[in-house]
């Protein structure tokens, strides 16, 4: 069965009104087959519609409207020219497989939910592109890296919603793992860490549907530690900084509360342990550009993988600041492709911007091993930081509406406890400036309460 979609949908948030729509593709093969893929379905009588896939779906109707609606533009009628009217036919299921298969690489660059959709319109285009369960479920080609897995429940037990933080397109897909699983993280690259039977770790792709079987859990804990198996906490086995190795072979899992690390490659039959210490901190860890990160008093460390040799870890950066262990935090993050770190301060209740919480951002240089102290994100029109205590991303503000989102702001998840007792909604990074939550509940009220919903972990 063919996991795709046959056509993308418009995203649940306001676009431009000049902004031009995405062509409807279609091939003289899906008309006369069936369309849409291998199951000989006939598209929809009524126009302008299809039948949307069973795996993507649109789910714009299962958010609430953020922000003000727009004024609509008035459509201009720009009449046919008679001598296209008199033009043949284009049959675009005669492409040769060298244009078709040019067409699809440069889809799957961009996104592979987008190489997805081009599979899924007729069996000549699925012919002339690559299978992506044949390339093995570690291929970062098929990764959805793109996007966000939005916590928010639906209707159905095993469906989720899935937002494209670099367009806002909001998908919902179908997860029949869910029902007998347990989600333990989702990884840099868009993947879902499972455990199911509260032993065997499993890794799946959400869009592709590839899923990967690792090592049991009972090869990665000490014999002592399997009691926590039979009374199993989800707490204890939050999976926060796991991922894919730079050698893109190597799974690493980790379990910052037991200070420990597996690494594994599909088809071993155990983990190799390793353990780190982060001395008190209130630390996230993250994986990023297939390298581990975390932070203990020696600064951020790196955990150095390479072939034949046992993983090591080695100093990424110092730490030019003083830190209080567990009264400070330092929070790792990835800002479209920068690793930054966050340095969460309690302070008297008399600081200027009216909390006992400040926020200080550095970005991390590798290559010269400082941290380098910035008041803004980047980005065109700007960008926002979305941190939870246990995943964070950050979005461009240009493709939300106007006005819901401010630029160079973080914006804390639920799970932080100045959200809910300080009200601590957003740090703006520029002045300190502390706004105030629109809803202390976890319900999503605003686009804002959405987003710090997602990577909200402990409901």
């Amino acid at each position: 069965m063919e996991e795709a979609a046959a056509r993308s949908h418009a995203p649940p948030f306001p676009r431009p009104a000049l902004r031009a729509k995405r062509p409807r593709i279609t091939c003289s093969c899906c008309e006369s087959q069936g369309g849409g893929g291998d199951d000989g379905r006939k598209p929809s009588s009524r126009r302008g519609r299809k039948r949307p896939h069973h795996l993507l779906r649109p789910c714009s109707s299962q958010l609430p409207n953020w922000g003000a609606k727009r004024a609509r533009t008035p459509r201009i009628i720009t009449p046919v020219r008679s001598d296209l009217l008199s033009a043949p036919r284009r049959d675009w299921s005669d492409l040769d497989d060298g244009p078709a298969g040019l067409i699809a690489e440069r889809v799957l660059a961009y996104d592979v939910a987008d190489y997805l959709r081009f599979r899924a319109v007729c069996r000549a285009w699925r012919q002339c592109c690559t299978e992506p369960r044949s390339h093995g479920g570690l291929d970062r080609r098929f990764h959805p890296s793109r996007w966000v897995l939005l916590r928010e429940p639906l209707a159905v037990p095993n469906r989720r919603c899935f937002l494209n933080s670099s367009t806002g397109e909001c998908i919902q897909v179908d997860l029949p793992e869910l029902l007998d699983h347990e989600l333990l993280a989702v990884t840099p690259e868009g993947l879902l860490v499972l455990l199911h039977d509260h032993n065997h770790v499993r890794l799946l792709n959400p869009l592709t549907r590839h899923l990967i079987k690792l090592p049991p859990l009972t090869t990665l804990l000490p014999s002592k530690d399997h009691v926590l198996l039979s009374y199993f906490n989800i707490d204890d086995f939050l999976a926060t900084g796991s991922g894919i190795a730079s050698d893109d072979s190597t799974v690493v899992l980790c379990f910052n509360r037991f200070c420990m690390l597996g690494t594994a490659k599909p088809g071993d039959d155990h983990w190799m342990l390793l353990k780190y210490n982060h001395d008190g901190f209130t630390d996230t860890p993250l994986m990023f550009a297939g390298r581990f990160y975390h932070v203990n008093v020696d600064g951020v460390m790196a955990l150095q993988i390479s072939p034949n040799q046992p993983p090591r870890a080695e100093v990424a950066a110092k730490l030019n600041m003083r830190v209080c262990p567990y009264s400070e935090g330092l929070h790792l993050v990835n800002s479209c492709g920068d690793l930054m770190l966050i340095h969460r301060q309690i302070l008297p209740l008399t600081s200027r911007n009216g909390s006992c919480y400040w926020y200080n951002m550095y970005r991390v240089n590798l290559d010269t091993g400082t941290l380098f102290p910035v008041k803004s994100l980047g980005g065109g029109a700007g960008r926002a930081m979305f941190w939870g205590m246990h995943c964070s991303f950050s979005v461009p503000l240009e493709v939300f509406p106007s006005g819901s989102i401010s630029p160079d702001t973080i914006y804390p998840s639920f799970d932080f406890t100045e959200r809910s007792l300080l009200e601590v909604g957003a740090y703006h990074l520029v002045d300190g400036r502390i706004e105030r939550p629109s809803s202390l509940v976890q319900r999503p009220h605003t686009l804002v309460d959405c987003l710090s919903l997602s990577n909200t972990v402990e409901l």
